[in-house]
């Protein structure tokens, strides 16, 4: 009974790698800092971060958190070997990606990569890159989060509303790394369950439906678009769901997949082993 494919992607506790400079406090890790982050599975109990100095200009709110961004994609093309087959994210940080990894194809790098949006896919074959179908095994997915839990790497996706196939490319690579800015990363999700909706894909029959079944897990809202209700690339609708409550994510995750007309959410859990996090002074 139960969710057993929340049950069966249960991962190892994580631990951090020490990049550069010394270990600082999971307290202070996000704090105002001129850092970067990088966080990986291991074995201890207890997960620390260490962090290493990024310099970045001074800027609005907006541009410190793209400039964030910017500096993560870049250290994660640095990932990407010669002959991978990548997996490749939705939204502004996944584009920063693939901007960045163009310039590394275009000195010689051998790629090839899966794309979970049709926005992404239309840059990369814009900017030249090879885009095969989904048809098997990745080495490795880059991706972005609207949220990231320090301990875990349990994240929330889905404001571009390619949840599902982000899903489907995540849990087909064998190392899936979330690359975000310092504003993403949370202590626990459930600190930001009253500002952070979770994206829901349901089916466009019945959705009303679906919709009321999903109020005993929290407030439904359809996602709108110009005033017309947003479709995502399977023509599929997103319910934004305001959880009452992500102290046990993996029970809220339960609740909404079993949910009938439910088709994904975009609670991503016990899939991430590394995370790239850009912060600034």
């Amino acid at each position: 009974p139960g969710c057993p494919a929340v049950a069966a992607t249960t991962r190892p506790v994580l631990t951090a790698v020490v990049l550069r400079h010394s270990c600082i406090s999971r307290s202070d890790a996000f704090s105002a800092g001129n850092r970067t982050c990088f966080a990986r599975r291991g074995v201890a109990t207890t997960a620390r971060f260490f962090a290493y100095a990024l310099r970045m200009s001074d800027g609005n709110r907006l541009g410190q958190q793209n400039a964030q961004k910017q500096r993560a994609a870049e250290r994660a093309v640095a990932l990407v070997e010669d002959g991978m087959r990548l997996g490749l994210g939705s939204g502004t940080t996944a584009e920063l990606f693939v901007q960045a990894l163009a310039s590394r194809v275009h000195d010689g790098l051998r790629v090839s990569m899966v794309s979970s949006s049709q926005r992404t896919q239309r840059l990369a074959l814009k900017l030249g890159l090879t885009v095969v179908e989904l048809d098997g095994p990745t080495d490795l997915a880059i991706d972005g989060a609207d949220a990231v839990e320090i301990d875990t790497l349990a994240a929330i996706k889905g404001r571009g509303g390619a949840l599902t196939r982000e899903k489907l490319v995540a849990v087909s690579a064998r190392q899936f790394v979330l690359v975000a800015d310092a504003s993403k990363v949370v202590l626990k999700l459930s600190a930001v369950q009253d500002t952070i909706p979770v994206p829901v894909e349901v089916l466009p029959f019945g959705w009303q439906t679906t919709a009321r079944r999903l109020e005993r897990i929290g407030q439904p809202m359809l996602r709108t678009r110009d005033g017309r209700p947003f479709v995502t690339d399977n023509g599929n609708l997103i319910v934004d769901l305001q959880v009452l409550t992500l102290n046990d994510p993996a029970t809220t995750a339960c609740d909404i997949a079993t949910t009938v007309g439910v088709v994904e959410h975009g609670l991503f859990l016990n899939m991430a082993g590394l995370a790239l996090v850009g912060t600034d002074e």
